[in-house]
C-alpha cells in the first residue's frame, strides 16, 4: 500500500529526500542509483534499477510505494512528467490576458507562502549544517558561480559573505576567469554553484571539475534537481514556484539569507568586527563623496 506521507511533495526527488531517514540500507542503495542521473536513471526497467543497486526488484517496489506511488508505472509516469517540465519554456506558460489584475496580490501571496514553506520544510538539516560549517571557516577560500540568471544569487551571497569573512570571490560569467578560478581550487576550497531549471552545461561542468580538484561543493538548485546534484557535498534545494512566466528566485534568495545569518552567528565577534570596519569605511566614503559634490 502506498505511503501518502509524501504525496504532498511535487517531485520524486523531493519525496526521496524527505523519506531518506525512514529507508532501509537497501532502499538507500536504490535512492543512490536513482539520483545518479536523475530523473533519467529511473526511466529504465525495474530489474535494471535493481541490478545496478544490487538489490531485488521487490525492494525497488517497496521504495516506490513508500514514496507514495501506487506502483512502478505511476512512479515512472511522474518521472516522465518531470522530464517534460524540465524542458519548459516561459513562452509556454505565459500568463493569460484574461487574468484579472485584482487577483495578482492574492495569487502571489498563496504561491510564495507555499513555496517558501515547502523549501524549508524539505531542506535536509545535515546538508545545511555542512554548508554553513564550510562557509563560516575563514581558512577555506570560497568561490561562487551562477548561471545566466542565477549569477545574481551568487553575487548576493558572495557580497554579504565578504563582509563577514575574508577570501570570498565571485566567478564572472566568462570562460577565461572561470578557468582561472578553477585552477585555484584545491581540497581546502569551497565552491558554491547555483543551477536552476534549463540547467546550464557550463555550470555543471565547472562544478564537476571543482569537485574533482577536491573542493567542497555546495549546490543550490530547484526542486527538479540539477544534474550536478549527485556530485554535490551539500545539496540545498529551493522551490522555483512562483508567478508565470518565469521561475522564481524568491526561495533561493531566502536560502541565501539563511546561510548569511548562520555564518554571522557562527563567526561571532570576528565577523561583527569585520562588519564594523566595513560600515566605518562606507560612512567615510559617503561623507567624502558628499563633500566633493558640494
Amino acid at each position: 500500500m502506498a505511503d501518502y506521507r509524501y504525496s504532498n511533495l511535487q517531485t520524486v526527488a523531493e519525496r526521496l529526500r524527505a523519506a531518506r531517514e525512514n529507508m532501509t540500507a537497501a532502499e538507500r542503495s536504490v535512492t543512490g542509483e536513482l539520483m545518479s542521473n536523475y530523473p533519467v536513471s529511473g526511466l529504465v526497467p525495474i530489474v535494471q534499477i535493481a541490478a545496478k543497486s544490487k538489490v531485488s526488484a521487490p525492494t525497488v517496489t517497496r521504495l516506490v510505494t513508500k514514496l507514495g506511488y501506487s506502483g512502478f508505472a505511476e512512479f515512472q509516469n511522474a518521472l516522465r512528467q518531470e522530464v517534460q517540465t524540465q524542458m519548459f519554456s516561459p513562452v509556454d506558460i505565459y500568463p493569460s490576458e484574461e487574468t484579472s489584475v485584482a487577483d495578482g496580490p492574492a495569487l502571489a501571496k498563496a504561491r510564495y507562502v507555499q513555496a517558501i514553506t515547502s523549501t524549508f520544510q524539505n531542506m535536509a538539516p545535515g546538508d545545511v549544517e555542512a554548508a554553513v560549517e564550510k562557509l563560516a571557516d575563514a581558512s577555506r577560500p570560497i568561490t561562487l558561480l551562477g548561471g545566466r540568471y542565477s549569477h545574481v544569487l551568487a553575487s548576493h551571497l558572495g557580497a554579504y559573505l565578504a563582509m563577514l569573512r575574508p577570501r570570498v570571490s565571485i566567478c564572472p560569467d566568462q570562460s577565461g576567469p572561470r578557468m582561472s578560478a578553477l585552477v585555484e581550487l584545491d581540497a581546502d576550497s569551497v565552491a558554491v554553484v547555483y543551477d536552476f531549471r534549463r540547467y546550464q552545461a557550463t555550470s555543471i561542468d565547472w562544478g564537476k571539475a571543482a569537485a574533482k580538484r577536491g573542493a567542497f561543493l555546495i549546490l543550490v538548485t530547484d526542486q527538479y534537481l540539477s544534474p550536478l546534484s549527485s556530485t554535490a557535498d551539500a545539496l540545498l534545494t529551493a522551490s522555483s514556484r512562483g508567478l508565470e512566466p518565469f521561475d522564481s528566485m524568491v526561495c533561493a534568495m531566502a536560502v541565501n539569507d539563511m546561510l548569511i545569518s548562520e555564518v554571522a552567528r557562527i563567526r561571532g565577534s570576528d565577523a561583527r568586527d569585520r562588519l564594523a570596519a566595513f560600515e566605518e569605511l562606507q560612512i567615510a566614503q559617503e561623507a567624502g563623496s558628499g563633500s566633493r559634490k558640494g
